[in-house]
Formats: C-alpha cells, sequence, structure tokens
C-alpha cells in the first residue's frame, strides 16, 4: 500500500514503483484524498479514499499559514538553531512548506481523542487489509502509524529534499551542543496525537521509516544517517493523446517553457514573471512551447511570434524533442528533464507567493520555488544549464544564457552526465526483489489484532 498526500506532484513519483510492484505479482494499494481518487485510477491503480472530499482538497495546504503562536515559537527555535546559510535554506524549507502540509491531515493540537477521519481511515483500511508493505508519504507519516498496528514493514517514498530527517538530526545535533532541547521538533508535534491514538509509541522509525527510498541524485540531497535505497526517477508526467505537431522532429531548435501548477496557483507575481521569460526569448531562432493556462494567458501583455502555447502536453511528450527546458526549478520538472538528457535553465528567483487563510484572506511573502535552489544549484555545477533571474539580470542578459544553453555543446555534455549518472540507478523493476527482501526481514504481525479507538 502506498499513501500519498494529495498533489500530483506527490502521486506521479509513486507510480512507477507501483506498477513495477503490481507487474510482478503484487496486490498494490494507492490511499489517498478522495479527489486524487480518479487519476489513480486513470494510470491502472486501485485507489482508497482516505477521509472527508470536502476536507482540504488538493492543492489548498501548501500555501495555508500557520498560527502566530507556531509562528513565534517557530522564530524562537530558529533563533537557537543557529543555522549556517545552508542550515538556514533547509529549515526555512521545512518551516514554511512542510509543516503546513504535515498539519493538514496531522493538526499539532489534536487530541488522541479528537476524531481524525482520514487517518483513522487509513489506519482502519491497513488493519483489515493487512498489507505486507506500506510505502508512505514523507508528508503522510500516518503510513507508519498505521504499518505498526496492522504489523506491516514500512519505508518513505522521497519526491524532493529530506528535509524532515535533516530536521530532526538538526534538532538532535544542536541538542547536543546545547546540552538541553532547542525546541519540539514539528515532526513529533505532528504525530504524537495519531501515535497515542492508536497505542504506538514515536521513535525514530515512526517518524522516518525502517528505511527510506530516495531517487534524488545522491550529490543533491541533504547530510542524514537514514537507511537509504537509491531508486533511478522514471518520469511519470501525466497522460494525453500525442498532439500532431509532436509526430514529427521541429524546423529549428525548440525550447520548452514548464512552471508548473505552482506558479498557476501560488505566485502572485506570476504574469511578471511569464512575461518576463517570453521577452527573454522573443528574438531567438527557436520555436518555443509553453504550457500556459487560459488565466496566464489573459495575464501577458504581449505574446511572441516564435511561442505556441499549450494548456497542457506532459513532459515526457514534448522534451525528446526539445533542446532545452525552461522551468521553475521543481524537483519532478528537474528530474524529467535529466531523464532525457535535455539542458535547463532554471527560473530560480523570489516571488510574492499567496497565502490563503480558512476565511479566504489573501497575503504574500517573498519565497523561492522551494527546490529552485538545490536544482539549480546540480545543474550549474554539472554543466547542464544556466539560471535565470529577472530581479538580476535583464532581459537581454536572459536571452543570451538561453542562447548560449542553445547552441553550446558543454551544456548537453553537462545534461548527458546527469542522464547517464541516473541510469546508474537500479530502476523501479530492479527495486522489487530489494523490497520483497526488506519487508520480508521488516514485516511483524504481533500488534495487528489490536482494536482500533474508534
Amino acid at each position: 500500500m502506498f499513501t500519498v498526500w494529495p498533489a500530483t506532484a506527490h502521486l506521479y513519483p509513486v507510480i512507477p514503483l507501483a506498477w513495477a510492484l503490481q507487474s510482478a505479482g503484487h496486490d498494490v494499494r494507492v490511499a489517498a484524498h478522495p479527489g486524487m481518487a480518479p487519476t489513480i485510477s486513470s494510470v491502472g491503480l486501485t485507489a482508497v479514499r482516505l477521509g472527508d472530499p470536502a476536507v482540504v482538497p488538493a492543492p489548498r495546504a501548501a500555501n495555508r499559514p500557520l498560527s502566530p503562536e507556531t509562528e513565534s515559537r517557530l522564530d524562537r527555535l530558529t533563533e537557537k538553531l543557529d543555522l549556517d546559510p545552508a542550515g538556514q535554506y533547509a529549515w526555512g524549507a521545512f518551516r514554511r512548506f512542510m509543516i503546513a502540509c504535515l498539519r493538514d491531515f496531522h493538526p499539532a493540537d489534536a487530541s488522541p481523542s479528537d476524531p481524525m477521519p482520514a487517518v483513522d481511515d487509513l489506519v482502519e483500511f491497513a488493519r483489515g487489509w493487512r498489507p505486507d508493505l506500506i510505502v508512505w508519504d514523507p508528508c503522510w507519516p500516518s503510513g507508519a502509524v498505521a504499518a505498526r498496528v496492522s504489523g506491516a514493514a514500512h519505508a518513505r517514498l522521497m519526491w524532493g529534499l529530506d528535509y524532515f530527517a535533516w530536521t530532526t538530526e538538526t534538532l538532535a545535533a544542536r541538542h547536543a551542543v546545547l546540552g538541553t532541547s532547542p525546541g519540539e521538533n514539528p515532526l513529533v508535534e505532528a504525530i504524537r496525537p495519531v501515535a497515542e491514538r492508536h497505542g504506538v509509541d514515536v521513535d525514530d522509525e515512526l517518524l522516518h521509516g525502517q528505511w527510506t527510498i530516495d531517487p534524488i541524485p545522491e550529490p543533491m540531497r541533504l547530510p542524514t544517517r537514514t537507511r537509504t535505497v537509491p531508486m533511478r526517477w522514471v518520469p511519470f508526467t501525466g497522460a494525453a493523446p500525442l498532439p500532431d505537431w509532436l509526430h514529427a522532429p521541429p524546423e529549428r531548435p525548440r525550447v520548452a517553457l514548464s512552471l508548473g501548477v505552482s506558479v498557476r496557483k501560488f505566485f502572485k507575481d506570476g504574469a511578471d514573471r511569464i512575461q518576463a521569460l517570453l521577452d527573454a526569448v522573443a528574438d531567438l531562432d527557436a520555436e518555443v512551447v509553453a504550457t500556459l493556462d487560459d488565466e496566464q494567458l489573459d495575464g501577458l501583455s504581449r505574446l511572441p511570434s516564435n511561442v505556441r502555447t499549450v494548456d497542457y502536453v506532459p513532459l515526457n511528450q514534448l522534451l525528446p524533442t526539445t533542446s532545452a527546458l525552461i522551468h521553475h526549478g521543481g524537483i519532478g520538472t528537474f528530474a524529467t528533464a535529466a531523464a532525457f538528457g535535455v539542458p535547463q535553465l532554471i527560473n530560480d528567483e523570489e516571488s510574492e507567493f499567496i497565502v490563503v487563510d480558512d476565511h479566504g484572506v489573501h497575503t504574500t511573502f517573498r519565497e523561492r520555488h522551494m527546490d529552485a535552489p538545490p536544482t539549480s544549484a546540480y545543474v550549474t555545477e554539472r554543466g547542464a544549464g544556466l539560471s535565470l533571474d529577472r530581479h538580476t539580470q535583464s532581459t537581454a542578459t536572459m536571452r543570451e544564457r538561453i542562447g548560449r544553453v542553445l547552441d553550446e555543446d558543454s551544456y548537453r555534455r553537462g545534461a548527458a552526465s546527469i542522464h547517464h549518472d541516473m541510469l546508474a540507478m537500479p530502476s523501479p523493476r530492479d527495486l522489487v526483489p530489494v523490497l520483497e527482501g526488506l519487508t520480508a526481514r521488516y514485516r511483524r504481525r504481533g500488534d495487528a489484532g489490536r482494536p482500533s479507538p474508534r
């Protein structure tokens, strides 16, 4: 059984491994918010619906603010951690984005006696179906609770950097230096009410799994001591009929522009950002394919003549025909480009991020996309591309950087080197016997018959 936080960016990395296990003869279930069930079913997997369809529809959780009291406590914790710049980035990503995702299904102020519909559904299903292995999303740590009460082995499947284990280990290291705890681990706060509700102890295994399946290239990962099983990122980016215009090779270099759902949903200055990027490609001798929806197009003042706009096309259909990809720095988009050996231009910049509270009130803060710093650093260090930033680069400078990535062979060689590194990692199919062995080692059935608290 897989558990998935309700967003396609969390589901898509699961699908190739779920297919591999299913093709090997295993019975596979994917448990998620009911809103994800149609997508799960559409790719030939069996969905298990968790919780109320009307509660926390994806992807709203990611831009929900924390309470003033929580922010104040986190400010104090940040001060006590005394982090270097690299640590400040990792902690900032965990604090700003991961805690909010955790708390939608694992509220820190919950009492163990409070109903927890989605979590209770997960535990009840696991107790009845009794999976041998639960592979859980780091934002769905109750998957570990379901595993422990059902006797299943369990592991995390990463879709990005492991901010969770890094935070736990950073807090422990600071505790050792100070001689006292700098503050409560937000991950522990999130999982403790669920664990207590179902009679489970909170320990490192519950927080981070018996092992972690990690498709992120090793040089990009945060330093942690978790037991890691590497897996090649096999891109799945959705399903759709192949457009007619993709049947034949392009007559001139093709540049793809994809900014993900994050820019569409969460960035207040998305139109200005998109316009700056389109202006930068306007005079290139290249065909530009930009995945922009109607709302994004309405916000533009001009559209260059060499730009073709499409609301949606799966990147695994588009990228094999492209010479370069301009994107927002998301891990999934980066990994898909790397899988096809495509040079990348990563739009790594601060923008106005929209926050919506429970009353629909919009506020903003300035932030870089969470994944852009590590993907940009990795791509540029490997010579596979360059970064773009309209705040520090003129239109002419951005155009020159795009032209360099298109014209200079060194960027194609750099992209090929990342591609070959990915090919050296075990595929999802290769992982099947590894997971079978680990499951046999870690599975236990002694406490699977305990009654549900509900």
